[in-house]
């Protein structure tokens, strides 16, 4: 078993979503840059993927629209934010992970890099919405080479001040590593939740 296994059906394979929400816990716990989060309010889960090195490793999806509102109009039509429910907690943010593409995605720190780069797009307020920069390009700011760099650096210090450092020890394994160890790799799954229609009626004329 490896250090950061959470143990849950550990006999049947590695269990992906519990040590990723464990990670993301000691991250959340550790550094100031990610305090505002509520680990419980977060849904990690796997989604599949090919196993080319191309394309997206993972993606955070926001429950909520612009300003942790619930609903938009766009072109005319109204919109309500979908809502996903477990054991009585609302989520409000779903982060996915892409395997086996993420688990192939470079180092070590290349994918704690990845982790915290998904959770620094939560939105300052925890409202369900994302941090928005200024400009045009809000999710990342002005500067992508500046987003990753301001990472990069809070990825080094997550890394020198945790006291858990073997809750990542897992990132250190491609994803066929993985499997040769414990048989299987499983985890959560769920759909991308859609915004539902609450009013098609042109609001423009109202």
């Amino acid at each position: 078993m490896l250090p950061g296994n959470s143990g849950k059906n550990s006999l049947t394979g590695f269990d992906f979503t519990g040590n990723m929400s464990l990670l993301v816990k000691d991250i959340v716990k550790t550094h100031p840059a990610f305090c505002h989060i509520i680990p419980d309010k977060i849904l990690t889960v796997i989604s599949p993927s090919n196993g080319s090195r191309n394309g997206v490793v993972a993606k955070l999806r926001p429950m909520r629209f612009e300003g942790g509102s619930k609903t938009r109009v766009l072109r005319g039509i109204e919109y309500i934010a979908p809502e996903v429910n477990i054991n009585g907690n609302n989520i409000f943010y779903i982060v996915y992970f892409h395997l086996p593409r993420f688990l192939n995605h470079g180092n070590c720190k290349n994918k704690l890099a990845t982790v915290l780069h998904e959770l620094y797009h939560i939105s300052p307020q925890f409202n369900g919405d994302i941090r928005r920069f200024s400009g045009k390009n809000y999710a990342h700011g002005n500067s992508r080479k500046d987003y990753d760099d301001l990472i990069n650096a809070y990825t080094d210090e997550y890394t020198s001040s945790t006291l858990h450092p073997e809750l990542s020890v897992f990132l250190k394994h491609r994803y066929s590593e993985l499997r040769r160890k414990y048989g299987a790799i499983y985890g959560d799954m769920i759909r991308i939740p859609r915004s539902n229609l609450i009013n098609s009626k042109d609001m423009r004329n109202i």
